[in-house]
């Protein structure tokens, strides 16, 4: 499969465990793990970071950074000189094969990294005894089978990232335990059913992206009182309209909502989303005419309201937007003239 090079979630912070590398030893249970698992794998440790000899120095407890490793660990050694695994990144590194088993055995990890390899088969439930885990990240992998509804007892999870996977059946409704979680990239990974309700939970979420999948049902009302900054929900099989609860979301910056069927929709709602840099609304049943006050946001740099039924003449002001990069308004109903005269930064139109 091909793979994608997502970025590291803007929420995601740097393991530094800093200890005195004196009389200090890694648990002999983990690093016996960790080894077997490399020698697998078929990797090698990175240069600032020593397999061969004590695994919890060097680059593993100083203040090196965390994704200048690869692979690499970081360890928390504070507890009676006995050292014990908190991270493990293994990205873009081409392993194959199902996730070992005695990975979920490593159960003081907080970070753990096996983004864009080729890891098969399903998350083992047995992934629930890392319940200090506040970052995850398997995403763009061929991972398979349900997710496990004991994913929800990683109470901890700050960031987590199970996109661009093979999955199916629905989203655990024990996701709404992530009470804690700020970024959730769910994109193109199998799922199918509702977004369950348990979700209005997640109030600390800013990043909320279950894109391409097989999604269906209303989109829940609960996401317009969430504090979302990025919101994307393109490409399922959801129910329109659009919620009004949707005007709430006065700190959004990306909003993006495609392809909903029945239901019909109008551009009420964006009157107070004045945070708004890329706003796709395509293929949604949006009836009614295109509102002014979107020409007098600032920040935006692409629109996108194609294939709907917007009704009206296109608002002058939208062609002398100084942000406004992108601007996509087919296949609608638009009436009247294209201003001779437009903003030099809309290059495409």
């Amino acid at each position: 499969m091909a793979k994608a090079k997502p970025q590291r979630p803007k929420a995601f912070q740097v393991i530094i465990v800093a200890q005195s590398q004196t009389n200090t030893s890694i648990d002999p249970f983990e690093a016996a793990i960790l080894n077997r698992m490399f020698d697998r794998w078929g990797i090698s440790a990175a240069p600032n970071w020593n397999i061969s000899g004590e695994l919890c120095s060097g680059a593993a407890i100083d203040e090196t950074v965390f994704q200048t490793m690869n692979p690499g660990i970081k360890c928390n050694c504070s507890n009676n000189n006995s050292c014990r695994i908190t991270g493990l990144r293994v990205y873009d590194m081409d392993i194959a094969g199902t996730i070992p088993d005695e990975l979920w055995n490593l159960t003081f990890i907080n970070d753990l990294d096996l983004r864009l390899n080729f890891f098969t088969g399903p998350i083992s439930p047995a992934i629930g005894r890392l319940n200090q885990m506040q970052y995850l990240a398997l995403g763009n992998n061929a991972l398979s089978g349900p997710l496990p509804s004991e994913l929800g007892r990683l109470t901890e999870l700050i960031s987590m990232d199970i996109g661009w996977n093979s999955f199916s059946g629905p989203l655990p409704s024990s996701f709404g335990n992530f009470t804690k979680l700020t970024n959730i990239f769910l994109d193109s990974m199998g799922v199918n059913g509702t977004i369950p309700s348990t979700f209005a939970g997640l109030r600390s979420l800013g990043t909320l992206r279950v894109s391409d999948n097989a999604l269906t049902g209303p989109i829940p009302d609960f996401i317009g009182n969430m504090n979302l900054k990025i919101l994307r929900l393109q490409g399922n099989s959801f129910e329109g309209p659009i919620p009004a609860s949707f005007s709430n979301l006065t700190s959004v910056e990306e909003l993006m909502v495609s392809d909903l069927s029945n239901g019909s929709s109008s551009l009420e709602f964006l009157r107070n989303l004045t945070s708004l840099k890329r706003l796709i609304l395509r293929n949604n049943n949006i009836s009614g005419s295109i509102p002014s006050s979107i020409g007098e946001d600032r920040n935006l740099t692409q629109l996108d309201l194609s294939f709907n039924s917007l009704t009206g003449r296109i608002p002058e002001s939208l062609f002398n937007m100084t942000s406004l990069v992108y601007l996509f308004l087919g296949n609608n109903k638009l009436v009247g003239p294209i201003p001779v005269q437009k903003s030099s930064s809309l290059s495409t139109m």
